[in-house]
């Protein structure tokens, strides 16, 4: 099960593959990335010091797509009744980033 709100948040089952296309504006419209950027889609929980999280799960968008996909092995490393944060970061070809998406993944039990 794949559920997404209208922050972004996702709610997921524990092993399911996620498989996310981004749909990215600036200025209100439609942004498409040209060569030199790139797009980073991480996982995280905790604070490993005062502003950072322990990194979990790390995956880079193709631009050419802006779809991607985290296998059901790597969701597996997340526990189940467990909320971690998750973010995408689009990094310009002059180094510049832009955070785009930043919300909570809440991973559910499976039916066994």
């Amino acid at each position: 099960m794949l559920k997404i709100d209208n922050e972004n948040n996702i709610t997921i089952t524990k092993g399911d593959t996620l498989t996310l296309t981004l749909n990215l504006k600036k200025d209100g419209d439609d942004y498409v990335p040209v060569e030199g950027d790139t797009i980073r889609f991480a996982v995280s929980k905790g604070y490993v010091g005062e502003t950072a999280y322990q990194l979990l799960i790390e995956e880079s968008v193709p631009i050419d797509s802006l779809t991607f996909t985290v296998s059901s092995e790597k969701m597996e490393l997340l526990s189940h009744a467990s909320a971690y944060n998750y973010d995408v970061e689009l990094t310009h070809g002059d180094g510049s980033v832009d955070t785009v998406i930043s919300a909570q993944i809440k991973v559910l039990g499976e039916v066994k």
